[in-house]
């Protein structure tokens, strides 16, 4: 015992209450976090669809119909697929080059003109079935 009383002091705690070999001094561990709104959706699309004959997750199907509705003319659609993918931005991390006065000239003349039909006013062509490029 004499031995044990010079042993316990200043960052030496005696025998009998010092933690065994593979004891934790917290052995409940520290709780789970609740899972954040993003990590559960990210969660539920990656799960696969049930009793498909073809294996793919939701979120597969998902973007399936998304691109499928912005195809066929469907304006928001569009609108949130463009929104999706210029917020991925370039994989490649680099920016693109701005487009250049000809290719924005285009572009404008093509939003203006889809603005103008879709407000409804009257003397505005019909899109363009033909996609010629001069």
């Amino acid at each position: 015992m004499a031995s044990d009383r010079e042993a316990v002091g200043y960052r030496r705690p005696p025998k009998r209450s010092q933690f065994r070999p593979g004891q934790s001094g917290n052995p409940a561990g520290r709780p789970k976090r609740s899972p954040s709104f993003r990590s559960a959706l990210l969660a539920e699309l990656a799960a696969a669809l049930p009793g498909k004959q073809r294996q793919q997750t939701k979120l597969q199907a998902f973007i399936k119909t998304l691109v499928d509705a912005a195809i066929g003319g469907d304006a928001r659609a569009q609108a949130l697929l463009v929104s999706a993918l210029s917020r991925l931005g370039d994989s490649s991390g680099t920016e693109t080059a701005p487009p250049s006065g000809d290719d924005q000239a285009i572009l404008d003349a093509y939003v203006g003109g889809e603005l103008k039909r879709r407000s409804g006013e009257p003397g505005v062509a019909a899109p363009l079935t033909d996609n010629k490029i001069e």
